[in-house]
């Protein structure tokens, strides 16, 4: 169940989205759609959150979001350049739609030394600016998962209230 602030930072952003004619798009790997889901978790949402892809494989990224192969191989996939790419295909330069996209490791496998479980690049394609940011989250899967959702909700929040 989802805290009542996470709730209510939803509420405001679909609220502000509507306000600014905004449609919401997600581009989410690490987190399987659970932003979308918060999102369509609000009644009423469906006049704001217009898709979302899961784009979990390095295949889905290249065949849903046109992210290059030459990123994905140079950069890998929990990268500001693969983020960058997925939230500009998902956005798909559609005006007045904004989309986040989420890549990281949740754990407890797949960490390196530059890379460490609980590594999660975000980036936010709107009006044709893009934002990106890197967090670092601690815990177990599911808590890496549900800290990088929440922090989704108030990154996206933020780009968009500016």
């Amino acid at each position: 169940m989802a805290s009542k602030s996470s709730l209510n930072q939803v509420e405001l952003l679909l609220q502000r989205c509507r306000e600014l004619g905004i449609k919401l798009r997600t581009a989410e790997s690490c987190t399987a759609g659970a932003v979308a889901a918060k999102l369509a978790s609000v009644s009423g949402a469906s006049d704001v959150l217009d898709r979302g892809w899961i784009t979990y494989s390095n295949q889905a990224k290249m065949d849903e979001l046109d992210v290059p192969l030459s990123l994905l191989e140079k950069y890998g996939a929990v990268s500001e350049a693969v983020v960058r790419a997925m939230a500009e295909g998902g956005a798909n330069q559609q005006e007045h739609t904004c989309c986040i996209a989420i890549s990281g490791i949740a754990g407890p496998s797949g960490g390196t030394v530059e890379k460490p479980v609980g590594t999660v690049w975000m980036a936010v394609f709107c009006s044709k600016n893009i934002r990106t940011k890197k967090f670092l989250f601690h815990g177990d899967r599911s808590s890496v998962q549900a800290q990088a959702v929440d922090t989704a909700i108030g990154f996206l929040l933020s780009c968009i209230i500016k």
